[in-house]
């Protein structure tokens, strides 16, 4: 294989991306760059730093989608839609990114994201700057926005490099006369072999080579989801259910590549099948999810392991197994089970599952790296801390199972809907110079409406609690002893709720 080299200027490049030249295959992972590394590569092109090499395959005729589409891009795609955006703001092209506006100070030769104090020497967008076709149209410009003579060289000097063409990308370009086995080891080795990286960034190539409209039926179905799903979960779920059972086939990453390419030949004929097995335990747990409060979820982690079980279970899962399995969505999210070493772990739950265990030997291989695990979520609560998501969803997840209301008008709250609020109001405990670490213990939160919180503002629990009734205030673990409600009695209030949050932590999560 023969590789031409070329350079590319700035503009040459964005304009074939953006009329469709240049293209992104579906076996590329999503634009993930953030508006700072957007803001550094400006920099770096500014100061005459090398970005790296890009590289362009021309498109093989039986691939091409339209007359225009000559190249996909193979690496160097976050580095494309980058200088897109550093150059117009957006890319038309590309649905769902969200504008990135960089300023340019010309004082401090210094690139920000933040928008000048009025008192500040006059800063420059660069998508204005860029959309000046030629030289004479810069100095025009400047003279009309009274940019000081002194900086006029500086932004000129950013212009010619950016708009001129001055600053060349070189690229490499490759025939069209791969196949696409021959693109996508291409695309593994270069952009993952040496490197750590998500098997399901592996994964989702080698399905590409065997069947690309699937993987494009999944980000579609991902994208419908009422609940916010990232494709990648989407793919271990479908791995899953591939190989019954495991989501991380070998530890080296071409040894993934070459095993998957393996498995998805031998099962070509059911892919379409394994598709739509995906879809429908994807939605059945996201049913489950939200028949429980939760219409968004801390981490889509679970979702593969959750999918597999119901799926292994069919339709002879008993009421108590689904409550069981939230219980575990909840301890394996609060401990966070799936923050590391992902892949593995989901390896040891789907082998508990296909091997007929249940959601309690889900929980015990919790209990093999945490410990008795409601002694520990005890221990978090008698520490009072809320500063972690987690407490949230702890809180949450209590009141839930209680069947709590709004205090003030009695309506359910789910878990992307509510506010978190003090009993002993917040602005009260400070005016009395209450330790911090007091007025936001979670023995002093609850869980509200946004309306109801705002109602009750700086109301103190002895007016607006003995409006309530006792099976609400039990339903919220408040006690129900009048006296407590009184701000002379705040310490002993927590220290009585928590006793009372830590009994249904018992009740709860004993299995």
């Amino acid at each position: 294989m023969k590789l031409q080299t070329r350079p590319f200027g700035i503009p040459d490049l964005v304009k074939m991306l953006e009329n469709g030249e240049i293209t992104i295959p579906v076996l590329q992972r999503d634009y993930v760059w953030s508006k700072e590394q957007v803001r550094d590569l400006a920099e770096s092109i500014y100061r005459n730093y090398p970005i790296g090499v890009m590289i362009l395959i021309k498109i093989p005729e039986d691939y091409r989608t339209n007359e225009k589409e000559q190249y996909w891009i193979l690496d160097g795609q976050q580095r494309l839609i980058s200088l897109c955006l550093i150059m117009q703001r957006t890319c038309s092209t590309l649905e769902k990114l969200k504008p990135v506006v960089i300023w340019f100070d010309p004082k401090n030769e210094t690139f920000e994201l933040r928008k000048p104090r009025e008192d500040k020497e006059k800063w420059i967008m660069l998508h204005e700057l860029f959309s000046r076709q030629t030289m004479i149209e810069v100095y025009e410009w400047l003279n009309e926005e009274k940019i000081p003579q002194d900086f006029h060289p500086k932004i000129l000097d950013l212009w010619t490099k950016f708009k001129g063409g001055f600053y060349e990308v070189p690229v490499y370009l490759l025939p069209d006369n791969l196949d696409i086995d021959d693109i996508a080891n291409i695309f593994v080795r270069v952009n993952f072999a040496g490197t750590k990286v998500k098997g399901t960034d592996i994964y989702s190539t080698m399905i590409t080579v065997i069947r690309p409209d699937l993987v494009k039926e999944l980000k579609e179905f991902s994208n419908q989801l009422q609940i916010d799903i990232d494709y990648g979960i989407l793919v271990r779920t479908f791995i899953a259910f591939l190989t019954d059972g495991v989501v991380k086939l070998e530890s080296r990453v071409l040894n993934q590549a070459e095993k998957l390419k393996e498995i998805l030949k031998s099962k070509e004929d059911i892919l379409p099948l394994i598709k739509e097995r995906v879809k429908e335990y994807t939605n059945k747990v996201l049913e489950l999810l939200q028949e429980n409060g939760f219409k968004e979820i801390p981490t889509g982690n679970v979702l593969p392991v959750m999918s597999y079980y119901l799926y292994k279970k069919g339709d002879s899962i008993t009421n108590e197994e689904k409550i069981g399995l939230i219980k575990w969505f909840i301890l394996v999210t609060f401990f966070q089970r799936y923050s590391t070493s992902t892949e593995t772990r989901m390896n040891e739950d789907l082998k508990i599952i296909k091997e007929k265990g249940s959601y309690k030997d889900l929980i015990k291989k919790i209990v093999e790296k945490e410990g008795n695990i409601v002694d520990r979520i005890k221990t978090y609560l008698e520490e009072g801390k809320y500063e972690e998501a987690r407490y949230k969803l702890l809180l949450f997840t209590l009141l839930k199972f209680s069947n709590a209301k709004d205090l003030c008008n009695n309506g359910d709250f789910t878990y992307d809907y509510f506010t978190i609020h003090h009993i002993f109001p917040k602005k009260i405990l400070s005016d009395l110079k209450k330790d911090e670490t007091i007025i936001n213990d979670i023995g002093n939160l609850t869980i509200l409406t946004a309306d109801s919180n705002l109602k009750l503002s700086d109301t103190l629990p002895e007016e607006y609690l003995s409006r309530c009734k006792d099976e609400q205030l039990k339903a919220h673990y408040i006690p129900i002893e009048k006296e407590l409600w009184r701000l002379d009695n705040v310490d002993e209030f927590i220290k009585k709720r928590k006793e009372m949050l830590m009994k249904a932590v018992e009740d709860i999560f004993k299995i």
